[in-house]
């Protein structure tokens, strides 16, 4: 089977140690180095990473504080509006229920007057016909019938429904 020469076994034994001296040295050094600069340049990513996510969180919390503020401001802008359009609507309303009434006032007043002025119209042309209904009674004597005639002649004459105060009202 096997069958070791042991005049080869010292400098196999050498020849291994150099060996693994010279990789030890010369490559896995290097290696090793490289391997470590790799995880290092992995680590300060990460960590940029992380400050750059810690970063973006308070961005987006601060943006979140205006948003809400800015939401805030806007509604406030909106009710402070609202409000100005109700008050402006009330006073519109006030405005418009005053010179109404007033129109209405001056309506009333325009009634009166022309109301007045008919009856000082009505009592002028009464008291006419009674100066006139005087005369006729002066010129000669009245009996029932001549009496009655001479109302009559005076109501129509008076010309009532004109006026706008006819029988009815």
């Amino acid at each position: 089977m096997l069958d070791p020469n042991w005049g080869l076994i010292p400098w196999t034994l050498l020849t291994f140690g150099l060996s693994v001296f010279v990789l030890w040295r010369y490559a896995f050094g290097p290696l090793q180095r490289a391997i470590d600069g790799r995880r290092a340049r992995i680590q300060e990513s990460l960590d940029t990473a992380e400050q750059t996510r810690a970063e973006a969180q308070a961005l987006l919390e601060e943006y979140k504080k205006t948003l809400a503020e800015v939401r805030s401001e806007a509604e406030a802008i909106v009710e402070r509006a609202r409000l100005a359009g109700d008050t402006a609507k009330a006073e519109m309303v006030d405005e418009a229920r005053r010179q109404s009434e007033r129109i209405v006032e001056k309506a009333h007043e325009q009634v009166e007057r022309d109301t007045r002025s008919a009856l000082r119209a009505l009592r002028s042309e009464v008291a006419e016909l009674t100066a006139l209904a005087t005369e006729k009674v002066t010129v000669r004597s009245l009996s029932a019938e001549d009496h009655q005639r001479l109302v009559d002649d005076a109501l129509r004459e008076m010309d009532l429904d004109g006026l706008g105060a006819g029988p009815g009202r």
